[in-house]
């Protein structure tokens, strides 16, 4: 039986014209990538910005299709 592991990781994002964009890095706790939006807010001349979970599963160690498809997807990430 396959052991399945969720974790839930934060990114901060900017209102892009393309959309919403992930900036950064994963970060641990929302509080941690919260800590960020004053200077990504600054750096992007005030966009408006916000942080995002993001619930990985992973079985066995290895990240699921989904789980890979979604940092792929919405959040431009290569797993």
């Amino acid at each position: 039986m396959a052991a399945a592991v969720e974790r839930t990781v934060f990114f901060t994002m900017v209102s892009h014209p393309n959309g919403w964009v992930r900036v950064g890095n994963a970060y641990p706790s929302r509080e941690a990538a919260t800590d960020w939006v004053p200077f990504v807010r600054s750096a992007w001349r005030g966009l408006k910005t916000k942080v995002e979970a993001c619930k990985l599963t992973f079985v066995d160690g290895k990240l699921t299709d989904e789980s890979r498809q979604l940092l792929d997807q919405k959040f431009n990430l290569d797993s």
